[in-house]
């Protein structure tokens, strides 16, 4: 029997939401005639991005200098997803006017797109030293400052777009999300009242986070926080089987409500999500609606928000938490998923060979007087950020701002990564080719490449045997890349037939790409500590706990 290949979740709700789908080129054929620049900018404006980019082709065709109509056209491109003639018209505009500083910034958001975070930086600060008040360079390097952890040089840059262009699109929707829950429910519906370019899964995606902010606005902010006093702990780590021979991940004991259910532990995932059986017995309350999507070809799948009064997992309790419920029996044939995400409030080891989970207390910031209370984040993406989200009369002024990535000096040889959400992307290279960004999944069972990206490197074969299913379904078109070389953090790992398929619905809820998954065949041998709170993450290998021969520290 081929492995079975379960692969990860993303929330609909939290992310942004999957573009339209189109191929990497557009087609050259121009119907529009005699375009100006304002209607390009309505068509952008209104989500025709197809048609405005045909309008600002004809503009630029005309008048190779006009600079916004450049602009424009690769706005146009990156919200179709077409990254490849994005790349090509943002370097064509840069060789024809390298000074303009919004074609630097624009070029940031192409590099950005492709995963290349030190080039794209670079084209920000190239255009904020052109141009201060460059609104778009400024969202540009907050993207990539709150990815690697900087979390308030991000909000700082936010802070002065915000002050610069209150009223424009992108501006609002990287803002809102600063602000605590009493304000967000406005500044989302006065954000819908205009168009803003947004498509129609983008639309429908913040209609339901604004049900669901509605639903729980006069209720307590579930905090989720941990009623039992045990700052460190240890929980053994549960098989998760496809059948009586084949073992697919692990998971951990949970109880909600007192309810026991087995859900799988993955890097993958984001907060704690069940199946609609487990949620049944448990007496889960519904809260919202929303949906939920991830690999696979069929698409969103819908479910709900829920209430629980309590969650046991070994000797920790948390009362009054938030989870999500999949409306179907099982979640990927298992009661539900729990993202490593939930535990961000710690320190987390995740010692696959010793087959335990450990959690620590996070290490102390110099600045800190005293260590927070530990809440499980069990809302995901979906619970208010710490930081500028922050409010209540007991707050002090100093605890409201978020703060930078703290190295603490037992952590500095560990590997710094980028977070989007609960997704962490770490440089990986491949064949001792230039780093791309890999996402680290437990979830999924095989290390995989993007078909793209290994189209790029190697030769790849389809696979009529290998079954690739996910939350949206199974994967129709599953391929495999000959022998390769992984070399990440200080691990270098040999793969034979490493799985291969599209990973573009990841790369898009994401807004980076993502060439690969590092899945749970190479986790399975390793002990795997993360510390969400700084973007940190760190892989110890011992031979003699795993009886490996094919992987090595470098």
């Amino acid at each position: 029997m081929r492995p079975f290949f379960s692969a990860t979740l993303c929330l609909a709700l939290c992310l942004p939401a999957i573009a339209q789908d189109v191929k990497e080129s557009v087609p050259a054929a121009i119907t529009t005639a005699s375009p100006t620049l304002e209607a390009a900018d309505k068509s952008y404006r209104s989500g025709k991005f197809f048609d405005a980019s045909q309008q600002y082709q004809l503009l630029v065709k005309a008048d190779s200098t006009s600079v916004p109509a450049r602009v424009g056209l690769v706005r146009s491109y990156l919200k179709l997803q077409a990254v490849k003639p994005a790349f090509e018209a943002a370097s064509a505009a840069l060789s024809a006017n390298p000074n303009a500083p919004e074609l630097h910034s624009v070029m940031g958001d192409v590099q950005f797109r492709r995963g290349e975070m030190g080039p794209a930086e670079a084209e920000y600060r190239a255009a904020l030293k052109a141009d201060n008040r460059n609104v778009y360079a400024a969202l540009g390097l907050a993207k990539i400052y709150e990815a690697f952890s900087l979390h308030r040089r991000a909000y700082d840059l936010l802070k002065a777009a915000h002050s610069i262009a209150p009223n424009d699109p992108e501006v609002q929707r990287a803002w809102m999300h600063t602000l605590p829950r009493s304000q967000r429910i406005n500044a989302i519906e006065e954000y819908m009242k205009a168009p803003a370019g947004d498509d129609s899964d983008t639309s429908a995606s913040l209609a339901m986070y604004l049900e669901y902010l509605k639903a729980i606005q006069s209720r307590p902010k579930h905090s989720c926080e941990l009623v039992t006093k045990v700052e460190s702990t240890e929980v053994e780590l549960r098989p998760l089987l496809i059948d009586i021979h084949h073992l697919h991940g692990w998971g951990l004991e949970v109880k909600i409500n007192d309810q026991k259910m087995r859900l799988d532990l993955d890097t993958g995932a984001s907060g704690l999500v069940i199946s609609r059986r487990m949620a049944e017995k448990a007496n889960v309350a519904r809260v919202s609606d929303e949906k939920v999507s991830g690999i696979g070809d069929k698409g969103p799948v819908m479910s709900y928000t829920g209430y629980v009064s309590t969650i046991k997992i070994g000797e920790l309790e948390f009362h009054d938490c938030i989870v999500d419920v999949i409306d179907r029996r099982t979640v990927v044939d298992d009661d539900g998923l729990i993202g490593a995400d939930v535990f961000s409030n710690y320190l987390v080891n995740i010692d696959f060979p010793g087959k335990k989970l450990k959690l620590s207390p996070l290490p102390k910031r110099p600045d800190e007087t005293a260590p927070e209370t530990a809440s499980l984040n069990t809302g995901g993406e979906k619970s208010d950020n710490d930081g500028a989200t922050k409010e209540g009369a007991d707050v002090k002024p100093e605890e409201i701002l978020p703060k930078d990535r703290f190295i603490a000096p037992e952590m500095q040889q560990w590997t710094k990564v980028f977070r989007f959400g609960h997704m962490l992307l770490i440089p990986t290279k491949v064949n001792d080719g230039p780093p791309k960004l890999f996402l680290i999944d437990t979830g999924a069972f095989a290390n995989t490449f993007s078909t793209e990206f290994a189209r790029e490197i190697t030769k790849v074969s389809r696979d009529e045997e290998m079954q690739v299913k996910g939350i949206s379904g199974y994967v129709k078109e599953v391929f495999t890349a000959d022998k390769a070389s992984l070399s990440f953090a200080h691990i270098r790992q040999q793969n034979e037939d490493t799985v291969t398929f599209d990973l573009s619905n990841i790369s898009r809820h994401t807004g980076t790409e993502v060439s690969g998954i590092l899945g749970y065949a190479t986790m399975a041998i390793l002990e795997v500590k993360i510390d969400y709170r700084d973007g940190l993450v760190d892989f110890v290998y011992d031979a003699k706990r795993t009886h490996t021969e094919y992987m090595r520290t470098k």
